[in-house]
């Protein structure tokens, strides 16, 4: 009686919890006008409370991997105490699970990062937690002792499982992503490796998708520095301070500080020109604190760039020369009349 009353206290406090999550994901859907107004009154929460995301994103990680490992030993080794320690872990799951997807709801919320990648790990987080707690609610009732009509449920119970298994890895996968961006598996892979993923990507080989958008300098040596040091929090996937250097618009365009970032020949007035050359403690600084920052050499070769014009070794075609055309048509129509 006291264990069947346990259960339920467990199982209405998770469903309170799922609840809560959705109505606050709805509820900023829907505008966040709410989150918007405390914003303006003073403590942004959800600035605030996004990034422990990070810290506990880990936690319902750790408790799944623990759980396949405590089945496969229950499998060679049944025993009730085994039972009690994946039951007490899968309801830890559930709710680390629940309260990792909220803050990352709060964490998307706060921008520089691509909406659709977005969109894509948040649901498929969320789908890991009440897959989790869908799993410690089978778990309760695939487990009674004294109970050998339910292997039914049992089998049920590994293989949804395995795929929240499957689900999770996705999720954490996408989230590296927009963490770290999209190569940051395979970086530092065999080349023919890189192919293989390049090529299951769409991309057709191991070069960036903005290969050959410039030619000479740009695309020889100051792209790759942008590409190996900016792109990570300036990308496809990410970007901070709304501001994106891995397309020729996005890197002249200003960002969330309404700064010109580079001026063809004047380094004093190019906003990234002052935030490269910042000392690291410096809030402005870039790359930030805890990044791989810009060697001297590298540093000097950005502005040695914007010293000399900012030059990408874009082709810009050749405006159309009306008159011609027009002599052109009435030529032709001369003809015809003939």
């Amino acid at each position: 009686m006291m264990m069947k009353q346990n259960l339920q206290k467990i199982l209405s406090l998770g469903v309170m919890l799922w609840c809560l999550t959705l109505a606050l994901v709805v509820g900023a859907e829907d505008g966040g006008e709410a989150a918007k107004k405390v914003a303006e009154e003073g403590l942004d929460w959800f600035a605030f409370l996004g990034p422990f995301h990070t810290v506990t994103l880990h936690l319902p990680i750790g408790m799944l991997a623990f759980i396949v490992v405590l089945e496969m030993y229950a499998w060679f080794n049944p025993a009730k105490d085994v039972r009690k320690v994946v039951s007490l872990a899968l309801w830890f799951g559930a709710l680390t699970a629940i309260i990792a997807a909220g803050l990352g709801y709060a964490l998307g919320e706060g921008g520089g990062y691509e909406e659709n990648a977005v969109w894509w790990h948040r649901w498929t987080g969320i789908g890991v937690g009440a897959v989790t707690f869908i799993l410690a609610v089978l778990h309760s009732f695939a487990f009674r002792r004294g109970e050998l009509k339910r292997i039914g449920v049992r089998k049920v119970y590994l293989v949804l499982l395995m795929a929240n298994m499957g689900l999770l890895g996705y999720s954490g996968h996408l989230g590296g992503n927009l963490t770290h961006g999209s190569e940051y598996l395979w970086a530092d892979a065999p080349e023919w490796i890189q192919d293989v993923v390049h090529k299951i990507e769409g991309k057709g080989g191991k070069a960036d998708p903005e290969a050959g958008l410039g030619e000479g300098v740009f695309a020889d040596v100051i792209q790759p520095i942008f590409k190996e040091k900016c792109y990570q929090c300036h990308g496809e996937e990410k970007q901070k301070g709304d501001y994106r250097m891995d397309t020729l618009k996005g890197l002249f365009a200003a960002g969330e500080s309404e700064l010109d970032p580079i001026v063809a020949s004047r380094v004093n007035e190019s906003f990234l020109a002052e935030t490269i050359t910042l000392p690291e403690s410096d809030d402005l600084a870039m790359p930030p604190e805890g990044k791989d920052r810009l060697t001297p050499e590298e540093t000097l070769i950005i502005l040695h760039w914007i010293w000399n014009g900012a030059k990408t070794g874009e082709k810009k075609k050749a405006p159309a020369k009306e008159g011609a055309d027009k002599d052109k048509e009435k030529e032709e129509t001369e003809k015809k009349e003939a």
